[in-house]
């Protein structure tokens, strides 16, 4: 039934996103099916008239009805063929990009989880291997025209069961006359039929075992792969000779999919191997009951080629049916795998007040006895935090790795959700708040920021369309003038190598990318988490020195381990072990002593 359930909902969305693609492929399969048949019954007349001696100008039509018929049914068929393909190709495209919009509009909190990254990976691999929509709409259509097949060629042999008058008086051509002497071929077919459907579903159930064992094995083989080519990992892979057990691990998880591939496939040969040896008995059958009826007389020898090729093509279209069902059936369980996918639900309250427009940038944002605990730790990261913000401010929040440092500013984005306690904005819990208006008042600089193979400009706008003087303005104040004054295309110069024209920057200059984009977004308030890692001390007291003045009268959290961005700030908060250890200017706690003044001391002499 849930196979079933899934045919209905693929053709549903089949239908909408290529209307014609269906349509076209079960008429190709139909003008296909057609031709093998024209030329049996046509091939049959010719036989019986050249024997009967008739002339030229009685068998010459029939031999132009074949010929034009496959002429006409081959050139139809083959033009449906270019426009199947064509169609194949837009449906995947646009499948994938179901896919990817899918996971973008995920919960952050629920992106990270493996249970959702497995959901992915079953997705993406139902539809990449035999579980693709393009292959299942195939095996739709090719079972439409297998029962075509069957018709077709049900019609054609019928008459040879019919009982025929005989001036014989042996018992043989009695039973060769009669109408039961087909029964022998009927009993021999519902047996092969039989056999066939308990075939095919332990074949069923062995490839949906494979494709489960191989989904873990799969994942760790693309991992490992990704890693052969890629440039920008080839300086740790080389100089740390991590190569060598990259190379075993993919090896290791090549291995096990061979492994469980060669394991499945001794199995299923089993079964189709009993399926050819049934059919082989059909065939048998069939041609020994057509032989006799034609030794006796019973049938002309044009119409004997006419039944044994309607036994053949009936027996293979009804081994087809049943195969291309099974096989529609697997599909179908792979297919369940991507419904599963589209169907999972964000689990992150949507709300839908709007946020207050405020010429004077006055909102306040609490933190008000808030706990975090990352899914599957019971150890909070952030402990019982109780904090009141006010933009316009500027906070520079320091501490040991590991601190919780980073998941302040997550739940702040709401990129998670509290464990325990409210985040606020002006006296209201952010989750009620209209989510894409809420992020709004953020600009951020992430420590594990990206860039994209985009323009300088679009990675600065974020966005196709853009203002070129403000993205030149932002990437001069983000101190990026120098570098883009030597780039021959200015800000339209591609970035990395997945264009030909793509150059490469160094991660302090992506770093400057990345602090233009946040100041070109122009929020009120401004992130910078670790941001200028790549940078030494010195140009990082450099950029904070500069950022600070830029952001003016915007709030501004500085979040780093080093401490250049402590002397801009009037509030700095200590982290440690998720709670606020110490917090006050920095001459109060230089004064107070404690992990500040150990940390501001250890790295003093870099800012002297």
């Amino acid at each position: 039934m849930k196979n079933l359930k899934t045919i209905r909902i693929v053709i549903g969305m089949v239908h909408r996103l290529c209307p014609s693609f269906l349509p076209i492929l079960i008429s190709q399969k139909l003008i296909l099916t057609a031709i093998p048949y024209v030329n049996l019954v046509f091939s049959s007349r010719i036989i019986d008239d050249m024997l009967a001696h008739k002339s030229y100008e009685e068998i010459f039509p029939n031999v132009l009805w074949l010929l034009s018929l496959n002429c006409a049914l081959n050139i139809i068929g083959w033009g449906l063929d270019k426009l199947s393909n064509i169609r194949r190709y837009v449906l995947a495209d646009r499948v994938q990009k179901m896919i990817s919009e899918k996971g973008l509009t995920l919960d952050y909190e629920l992106l990270e989880k493996k249970e959702t990254l497995e959901h992915i990976e079953k997705a993406r691999e139902g539809m990449m291997s035999s579980g693709d929509i393009g292959h299942f709409c195939a095996g739709l259509a090719n079972v439409i025209g297998y029962l075509v097949n069957v018709v077709y060629s049900t019609v054609l042999f019928a008459p040879i069961f019919v009982s025929t008058s005989t001036t014989g008086n042996t018992i043989l051509h009695n039973i060769g006359s009669s109408l039961w002497s087909g029964s022998v071929i009927l009993i021999v077919l519902i047996l092969q039929v039989i056999v066939w459907i308990w075939a095919g579903k332990k074949a069923s159930m062995l490839q949906k075992e494979s494709f489960e064992l191989n989904v873990e094995g799969n994942r760790r083989f693309g991992y490992f792969c990704s890693y052969m080519d890629a440039y920008d990992k080839g300086k740790d892979l080389r100089m740390s000779q991590l190569g060598k057990v990259i190379v075993n691990s993919f090896s290791e998880s090549c291995d096990g999919v061979t492994k469980n591939f060669e394991t499945n496939w001794k199995k299923t040969e089993k079964y189709a191997m009993l399926n050819h040896v049934c059919s082989g008995l059909f065939a048998l059958t069939a041609y020994a009951y057509t032989g006799i009826k034609a030794v006796l007389g019973l049938v002309s020898v044009g119409n004997v080629t006419r039944y044994v090729g309607s036994f053949t093509m009936f027996s293979k279209a009804l081994g087809n049916i049943v195969q291309t069902y099974t096989f529609v059936c697997i599909q179908a369980q792979y297919l369940s795998y991507f419904m599963d996918f589209m169907n999972i639900e964000n689990q992150k309250y949507e709300g839908t007040l709007p946020i207050e427009k405020r010429d004077d940038n006055e909102y306040e944002l609490e933190f008000r006895d808030v706990s975090f605990s990352y899914p599957n730790s019971e150890a909070p990261v952030i402990d019982h935090l109780s904090l009141k913000l006010k933009i316009g401010g500027k906070m520079a929040v320091v501490g040991p790795n590991g601190a919780g440092k980073t998941t302040f500013i997550k739940l702040l984005c709401r990129l998670y959700d509290p464990t325990e306690g409210q985040i606020l904005l002006n006296g209201i819990d952010i989750r009620y708040y209209d989510y894409e208006e809420y992020i709004q008042l953020f600009s951020v600089v992430f420590q594990d920021f990206k860039l994209f193979s985009f323009s300088i400009a679009e990675n600065v706008a974020v966005s196709k369309s853009y203002e070129e003087e403000r993205v030149v303005s932002c990437l001069e104040k983000a101190g990026f003038l120098e570098r883009l004054s030597s780039l021959e295309k200015g800000i339209e110069t591609q970035l990395y190598q997945l264009e030909e024209d793509g150059v490469e920057i160094s991660g302090g200059e992506a770093q400057k990318i990345a602090i233009a984009r946040a100041l070109y977004k122009d929020a009120p308030l401004v992130i910078l988490d670790e941001p200028t890692s790549a940078l030494d001390p010195i140009s990082e007291y450099e950029i904070y020195k500069s950022f600070n003045e830029l952001v003016e009268e915007k709030t501004a959290i500085y979040i780093s381990h080093r401490m250049s961005s402590c002397r801009f700030c009037k509030q700095i908060l200590v982290f440690d072990h998720g709670q606020i250890v110490q917090q006050g200017s920095h001459e109060t706690l230089v004064e107070e002593g404690g992990l500040y003044r150990e940390m501001w001391n250890s790295q003093a002499k870099y800012y002297q």
